[in-house]
């Protein structure tokens, strides 16, 4: 195998597909990456057993073949190596000799025989995403994510895909979060629902939104039963579904409510990370908010160290109520919306409040009150 490639396309390339390299890889070969020529180039695969990553890479290919190299040994190299062309060459001891200018390196290739054969998925569920939007959306419903193994369908995010619409939720038990964008989505004509749902590990869609261009170009995602794949650009990232039955979040929404307040986020926010200073310095890192018609919200925290005692202006309806949250899963909420007014619902100091927008359905938070006594 021989070939010319300018630095910066395989520093590209390799700072795609590294991201499958695990810490412990559980297999030798997949401690390396896998570079294979093609009329258009290099093709550099690597994979953990669970996520996979290709990334196409532009290159004048001398002597076509297939070597796997050691991965991040070779993209620290790569990485040193001045800009411009390089020249790499697997000689017949299986050694990647790497010449650029005045450097020359060799590396030992690994044995590639064992290496997984990574397929394109084909099948005929698909949707379409711009890349901002959905990078966007995917980072707004991870911290829902739950990371308790004993409930694994809920360390995945539940992708329901419908012909003009696709959401994404997360939830932990404590909190729910939900996105939704605008997409043309294909929907197979014999399909028994109108939408079609996937449960992908939370990792795999948390390295997809770190790899996404800030982009409106298409994020072509194809899925079947239990394999999703998502194409952008040169790269292509793979992964296996989650298997089980996915909690029917509708359940959980709030179909009415007794009392809602309107709330600026930017100031709400400010008020927030100000009383999740005292809170942290508590026993239980509460927040409690309190609400009453005519009157602003007041929110407080307090520890041995001090107080917060916060007023904050806001449009009300309904019931005078006195609750108390959990600091981080207010601050993880508010952190994740940027609208600049938003609608908090209640019914009930211990039951859920949700928070939406003003106006349109484009996100839908979910947090689960604290019960507390004598406050």
């Amino acid at each position: 195998m021989h070939f010319r490639v300018q630095t910066d396309e395989m520093n590209y390339g390799l700072g795609m597909v590294t991201r499958a390299i695990s810490v412990r890889p559980v297999k030798p070969v997949y401690d390396g990456v896998l570079i294979e020529s093609r009329d258009d180039g290099l093709v550099l695969t690597c994979t953990d057993g669970e996520i996979s990553i290709k990334a196409t890479v532009s290159a004048v290919v001398e002597e076509d073949g297939i070597a796997l190299l050691p991965a991040k040994l070779f993209a620290e190299m790569m990485r040193k190596q001045p800009a411009g062309e390089v020249d790499v060459k697997v000689d017949e001891r299986m050694r990647a000799v790497i010449r650029s200018r005045g450097s020359n390196t060799s590396i030992a290739c690994l044995t590639a025989e064992d290496y997984p054969d990574i397929r394109d998925i084909s099948g005929e569920y698909r949707a379409a995403l711009p890349c901002n939007k959905f990078r966007d959306a995917v980072s707004r419903v991870q911290f829902a994510v739950s990371t308790d193994e004993s409930r694994k369908i809920l360390t995945g995010i539940l992708m329901e895909v419908y012909e003009k619409e696709t959401l994404l939720v997360g939830l932990d038990g404590f909190r729910l979060a939900l996105q939704r964008m605008e997409a043309e989505n294909e929907i197979p004509q014999n399909a028994q629902k109108d939408h079609l749902a996937t449960v992908t590990p939370g990792k795999t869609l948390g390295e997809v939104s770190k790899m996404l261009p800030d982009s409106d170009d298409p994020c072509q995602i194809t899925f079947n039963s239990s394999h999703i794949m998502f194409s952008f650009g040169s790269v292509k990232v793979y992964g296996t579904l989650l298997t089980g039955e996915f909690i029917d979040y509708r359940k959980i929404l709030p179909a009415s409510w007794s009392t809602e307040a309107l709330v600026n986020r930017e100031q709400f926010s400010d008020a927030i990370d100000r009383c999740s200073l005292m809170a942290r310095e508590g026993k239980n890192n509460l927040i409690y908010l309190h609400l009453k018609p005519e009157a602003p919200i007041e929110m407080t925290a307090n520890a041995d160290r001090g107080d917060v005692h916060e007023e904050l202006d806001v449009g009300f309806q309904g019931n005078e109520l006195n609750i108390a949250f959990n600091s981080r899963y207010l601050t993880d909420i508010i952190h994740n919306i940027d609208s600049e007014q938003i609608r908090m619902c209640f019914n009930s100091n211990v039951s859920p409040c949700m928070i939406k927008p003003l106006e349109g359905e484009a996100f839908t938070f979910l947090v689960l009150p604290v019960r507390v006594f004598n406050k």
